[in-house]
């Protein structure tokens, strides 16, 4: 759902771009802003790269993000009129991640590329640039370098305090959002109670933070969406922390909604949060699970491999539903694996044989915990390779080299496949 500078500049509620917002666009004569731009029409595929779009691409992700609609006609930096802004092609859409990635430096993420179809043939395109962790993003023209930066309805270039400045505030988000990530997971850790038992925790953060509005879809909605992805990313397996939740009693937190164990002090006990900035969190108790053909326990400190690709692929899910409700870019990931206990280290248990005779992997020493960074914007039937690379790293602690379950249902999906 999107809630666009257009969309506040008319008073409107999240929702799509259409033709009728650029014709009251027009109507009203909304002005550009440091948040909008109007253009006449897309500059051609070829001459893309040494365009001024890219300059202003790299102006919006310095400030606070944009969106910049082609096919529009202005006058003093007011909407005048409508005219066919061209066709964007897939080709298209692909050359303008290619230049924000190769012709600014860091690379601008996330943009996304909106074509609004007209009835009346006067096409509109929007490019929305999100707010970008990484500024200063520069731009390179031969051997020269600028910092443009979007001021009102205006792009400037960055003084030299201005970059200083930049890099300051970059680097102390950097800072702020590893302690947020590392807090939540403390958190999440503590809820499930790692004392005697293996606990999987998993947290994750958009890098460029976008508040949710009441608009957005319930964090009981997110958490059954990703649920059923994970179920088909499993084969159909009913197994997975969001499976023991329960769903639908989200209990209101300070900034977001907690979603408690289906059955509080139970081997499976699972606790997950979704919070307004878009950061997710999951813990769920992984030691002492049944096994999945015999019902036989596994000890408290031993957790069957499907476990960890499980608690992999439903975390990846739930930041896809979050992510896809309310686009925010990149999100960086902390997955570890708790056991607060002086006797027997953690086991991961790699075969179908039913526990102690099944094939065992001991960690030696504590598990090392995991970071990643992953793109949410693709498609759920290309996500999976997001949760087959955290459970890969997972298992790889303990010698095993991949995560079966997940590996074998990637190469098994249809290539036409939709949810």
């Amino acid at each position: 759902m999107l809630q666009t500078p257009l969309h506040r500049a008319l008073g409107e509620a999240p929702g799509p771009l259409t033709d009728q917002m650029i014709d009251d666009a027009v109507a009203q004569g909304v002005v550009e802003s440091d948040e909008l731009d109007w253009k006449a029409a897309l500059p051609s595929q070829k001459d893309l790269r040494d365009s001024d779009i890219v300059k202003d691409i790299a102006a919006f992700a310095n400030a606070s993000g944009g969106i910049i609609i082609f096919g529009v006609t202005e006058k003093d930096k007011a909407a005048t009129g409508r005219q066919d802004a061209g066709e964007l092609t897939e080709g298209y859409e692909r050359t303008v991640r290619q230049v924000s990635m190769s012709a600014i430096t860091p690379p601008v993420f996330g943009i996304q590329a909106i074509e609004i179809p007209s009835a009346a043939g006067t096409r509109a395109v929007a490019l929305l640039i999100p707010a970008s962790p990484d500024s200063p993003h520069l731009v390179y023209r031969n051997d020269l370098f600028g910092a443009p930066l979007r001021v009102g309805a205006d792009t400037h270039w960055m003084k030299e305090r201005d970059v200083e400045a930049a890099y300051r505030s970059r680097f102390e988000g950097a800072r702020r959002g590893e302690q947020a990530l590392q807090d939540l997971y403390d958190d999440l850790a503590a809820a499930a109670d790692p004392t005697g038992r293996a606990v999987l925790v998993g947290t994750a953060r958009p890098r460029a933070r976008r508040l949710r509005s009441e608009q957005n879809a319930s964090s009981t909605a997110l958490a059954h969406q990703a649920s059923l992805v994970n179920r088909w990313w499993l084969g159909g397996t009913q197994y997975g922390p969001l499976e023991d939740l329960e769903l639908y009693q989200p209990s209101p937190t300070l900034n977001g909604e907690y979603l408690r164990p289906a059955t509080r002090g139970d081997y499976r006990e699972a606790h997950a949060v979704v919070l307004n900035d878009g950061s997710v969190g999951l813990s769920w108790r992984a030691g002492a699970h049944q096994h999945e053909v015999t019902g036989k326990r596994y000890d408290p400190h031993q957790v069957p491999a499907l476990a960890l690709s499980a608690f992999a692929a439903s975390l990846v899910a739930l930041i896809h539903a979050v992510a896809g409700d309310n686009p925010a870019g990149d999100y960086d990931i902390l997955f570890g694996l708790e056991l607060d206990d002086d006797g027997a280290p953690p086991e991961i248990h790699e075969r179908d044989a039913a526990p102690p005779s099944g094939v065992h992997r001991t960690l030696s020493g504590r598990f090392r915990p995991i970071r990643m960074t992953v793109d949410p914007s693709v498609a759920d039937t290309e996500f999976i390779q997001a949760a087959i690379d955290l459970a890969t790293l997972a298992v790889n602690q303990v010698g095993i080299k991949k995560p079966t379950r997940l590996d074998t249902m990637l190469a098994q999906r249809p290539r036409n496949w939709t949810w």
